[in-house]
């Protein structure tokens, strides 16, 4: 990524955390904070970094504390240009991630843009970041750890607000908070974690998770990047669950009529619900993108991505994982504007731990998403006020 030019006099210092100087808060959110910050060392040395510091206050609660360490802990051995690399993790009143700056924004700040004027993004840099998203999945997904053995690492979180676009048109897939390899949680299929609009079925349904969970998750982000509106757009979370594993999922071209047949094929081979119905690899998908883009001759060059992000996003932004909601309004075929809200962000990602020996569908799944909105509910009635 290309890094800001040095100002011809320091940026004031707000503060120290750990050996950075902060320069400015970039956002705050219920579980922390993330700022921009220099880190300084011997010889003139200098690096801008984003950190990111869970509030010290759910330092206590081991679960939030366990999916803040467990996004430094998978994405700072997962080295790769299209995942977003962490630096270090460090203890100064709480826990702290540094990370790697990015000059941009998001694919969410892009889709708000876009919907502002009743559009979507062009067809070529919406497939230049679903073909970069999908080569960081294969390779947290296929890469050889310490012993030999593919990581398996599924996401579980792939969502606009971590999809990271620079100034330069390169591609972070960011935030690996709720992450898991292969383990007894994922392959049994004891939790729910992500963003409401973006899970899977099976995700909801608390079955077992490969990577065609992330895959699904990448085909809602690529319809909403070439349809301009959101999904699963509903009048609260529990539609919006019920409506991934229920409900018929429209097509790109009932939205519009002249969209290309051959793209529309591909976006719901990968929103298929039954996942023995998807793309086998994140691969196999960036196989059949770049096809589509070479048919039809669609810029997917970074060029043509750093265009659109400059034409659309102020200057000078600094990207990151999103603390806050996954929303943008989208309009419809006749220009009416429409809001929707898509769960918590980056520190908020949903959980529901499913009673051991309990098969979860169908009816299940109402019951496992109503008892996630009642706790959800009290959380922020009785909780959330509390902490602020």
């Amino acid at each position: 990524m290309t890094t800001l030019p040095r100002a011809a006099t320091p940026l004031p210092v707000l503060a120290t955390l750990g050996n950075y100087e902060l320069i400015r808060k970039l956002a705050t959110g219920g579980m922390g904070e993330v700022y921009l910050a220099k880190q300084r060392g011997p010889v003139a040395f200098s690096r801008d970094v984003v950190l990111k510091k869970l509030h010290p206050s759910f330092t206590s609660d081991p679960q939030f504390v366990k999916m803040f360490l467990n996004e430094a802990q998978l994405a700072a051995n997962l080295n790769h240009p299209n995942i977003i690399h962490i630096y270090e993790l460090f203890e100064d009143d709480g826990y702290v991630i540094a990370m790697e700056y990015v000059r941009g924004g998001t694919v969410l700040s892009l889709l708000r843009a876009a919907a502002h004027d009743g559009k979507a993004l062009p067809h070529g840099p919406s497939l230049r970041v679903a073909i970069a998203v999908c080569e960081a999945l294969h390779y947290a997904y296929t890469s050889p750890g310490d012993d030999g053995v593919p990581r398996h690492v599924i996401h579980r979180d792939v969502s606009p607000s971590n999809i990271l676009v620079g100034y330069d048109g390169h591609i972070k897939l960011a935030d690996f908070g709720v992450a898991k390899t292969l383990d007894t949680n994922v392959t049994h299929g004891n939790s729910i974690k992500g963003k409401y609009g973006y899970l899977s079925p099976e995700q909801i349904r608390c079955k077992p998770l490969d990577q065609r969970s992330d895959i699904f998750a990448l085909g809602v982000v690529l319809w909403e990047m070439t349809v301009g509106q959101p999904l699963f757009q509903r009048e609260n979370e529990v539609a919006m669950m019920y409506s991934v594993v229920e409900e018929p999922t429209p097509r790109p071209s009932e939205r519009h009529p002249d969209f290309p047949p051959d793209l529309e094929a591909v976006i719901m081979k990968a929103l298929a619900r039954d996942r023995e119905d998807r793309y086998t690899s994140a691969h196999e998908l960036a196989t059949d993108l770049r096809r589509v883009a070479r048919d039809h001759d669609w810029d997917i060059e970074a060029s043509a991505l750093a265009a659109l992000i400059h034409e659309t996003l102020p200057d000078d932004q600094v990207a990151f994982g999103r603390i806050g909601s996954d929303q943008f309004s989208g309009a419809g075929a006749t220009g009416s504007r429409r809001r929707t809200t898509f769960g918590g962000g980056s520190f908020q990602s949903v959980e529901i731990v499913r009673p051991a020996g309990r098969v979860v569908g169908g009816r299940g799944v109402l019951i496992t998403v109503i008892v996630m909105m009642v706790l959800s509910a009290i959380f922020w009635i009785w909780f959330a006020p509390l902490l602020l």
